[in-house]
């Protein structure tokens, strides 16, 4: 376990590297101002760009002002983690107490988790298998869940719409990234038929703690209620929305209960009765009975940097924490802890960090500040294995390289709000680093809405902060 002395000496050697001397400040001729004038972002862009192998400036603009950056936040969860995390694969366990006779379980069921963020229902097997293999078909006592691990997490977000599949809840047990599929088909005038399901490819488990109905007609498109018993959830949809048939998926604030709930469906589906469902440590008698691992975390994070996914992230972040602080109890003190972390590593204290995902306007950084992020060795040697290809524009359309020439990084965006931040390769090897981070939130505040996915001109405002996003990595590359 990493203790806070370590953690904090750790960081503060790390944030003696990765600065420009001033003279190379002084020198530099910013190429950038033009274009990003033309763009019509210059009070609403933060940039900058460094030569690595000279430590000089490339180009600069706005650099200390304080924006949002969308997902980009997942590069400094993704250091975050490799930094401080060890462990190559995370577990999920279940353990039996008592004894069988005649087929029966007398005694219980205990899942317990670590946080993985990617279980899905067919990993469920594994579990129904080793139950099955005891030849119990009863179970007499309880599937307790262990989730004492991690904090349980219902929202990554509360100001969100709460349909956003990107925005669910997670904890030490979690299931299809906390997800489940809203199926529906109409069968008649104003008729349809619904349901709500925990798939996969070869399991399908009915929950029944998560209920939708079709009877929302006045209020906003879905209604969502985290009900009195804590684990019921309930969902409300505007029938007017729906076409002939679909489906959607609609996020899980109840992580550990969710995955239990389809665990117990799934058992009685093999000829397993069991009944009851409830929240208890694993005890002391119990015996391990079934361990399930991940695949390797490396290819976790690559994933989740790749497809921008949110739970996962947040997963990441959780469980770092936890490894700073046993005593972590929400996302809050979490995102506060990486966030002190990262203003140790750079020496600056210019950024804030609201959660891991970047799921927030009210998180913060500036370009300044990613440049010495991006600087450091120790940075560049971490997230460059797991950073995604960045598209090069041309004249000619979109490449994925020009000659040797590539560029690698991380993204982000929310309305009224885009970043991008990575590095310039050449031959693979980092030769630039770069941050481009815009934002209008006079806009966004004006133009936001309970009733609609997609504010009132912010598919035009994106547009405009991309091809300006790509003229300013091409800028870059000219450069080299």
């Amino acid at each position: 376990m990493l203790s806070k002395r370590r953690f904090i000496k750790l960081s503060a050697l790390s944030a003696l590297t990765g600065f420009i001397p001033s003279n190379a400040l002084a020198k530099t001729t910013n190429i950038f101002t033009n274009l990003i004038k033309k763009s019509g972002f210059e009070n609403n862009t933060s940039f900058m760009a460094v030569d690595l192998r000279s430590n000089k400036l490339v180009g600069r603009h706005n650099e200390k002002l304080r924006l949002p950056i969308a997902s980009v936040t997942k590069m400094v969860t993704a250091f975050y983690y490799l930094n401080n995390h060890k462990l190559d694969r995370f577990k999920t366990e279940l353990f039996i107490d008592g004894f069988i006779k005649d087929n029966i379980l007398h005694g219980d069921l205990y899942l317990k988790g670590y946080g993985d963020p990617t279980l899905k229902t067919d990993d469920l097997s594994v579990f129904i298998d080793s139950v099955k293999n005891l030849d119990v078909t009863k179970v007499d006592g309880s599937l307790f869940y262990d989730n004492s691990y991690l904090p349980d997490i219902n929202y990554i977000n509360r100001n969100q719409l709460p349909q956003y599949a990107y925005n669910p809840g997670m904890g030490a047990i979690n299931l299809n990234e906390n997800r489940i599929l809203f199926k529906w088909k109409r069968l008649e005038k104003e008729k349809y038929k619904t349901s709500l399901t925990a798939p996969g490819l070869k399991n399908i488990a009915q929950v029944t703690n998560i209920t939708i109905d079709l009877e929302n007609n006045k209020g906003p498109v879905y209604d969502y209620e985290l009900g009195e018993k804590k684990f019921v959830e309930k969902w409300s949809v505007n029938r007017r929305i729906l076409g002939k048939k679909g489906s959607r998926w609609l996020p899980v604030r109840e992580s550990s209960y969710y995955a239990t709930e389809a665990l117990k469906q799934l058992l009685v589906d093999r000829g397993i009765e069991i009944t009851n469902i409830s929240r208890k440590k694993v005890s002391e008698n119990s015996r391990l009975l079934c361990t399930h691992y991940s695949v390797d975390n490396k290819i976790i994070l690559k994933s989740a940097l790749k497809y921008s996914k949110n739970m996962v992230t947040e997963s990441l972040g959780l469980i770092t924490s936890r490894l700073v602080s046993e005593n972590l109890y929400d996302l809050d003190q979490s995102a506060i802890i990486m966030t002190r972390w990262f203003r140790n590593i750079i020496g600056k204290q210019n950024s804030l960090f609201l959660n891991h995902s970047g799921l927030s306007a009210g998180s913060f950084s500036t370009s300044e500040d990613f440049r010495r992020f991006l600087m450091q060795d120790n940075v560049q040697k971490s997230l460059l294995p797991v950073l995604k290809r960045i598209p090069i524009y041309t004249s000619k359309g979109k490449v994925n390289s020009i000659g040797n020439i590539t560029v690698k990084g991380k993204s982000g965006t929310m309305h009224y709000i885009r970043g991008l931040a990575g590095y310039v390769c050449k031959e693979d090897i980092p030769v630039m680093a770069f941050s481009i981070f815009s934002a209008d939130l006079k806009k966004r505040k004006e133009n936001s809405s309970n009733n609609f996915e997609k504010p009132k001109g912010s598919s035009s405002w994106l547009s405009r902060a991309v091809i300006q996003e790509r003229q300013i990595v091409r800028k870059i590359i000219d450069s080299i």
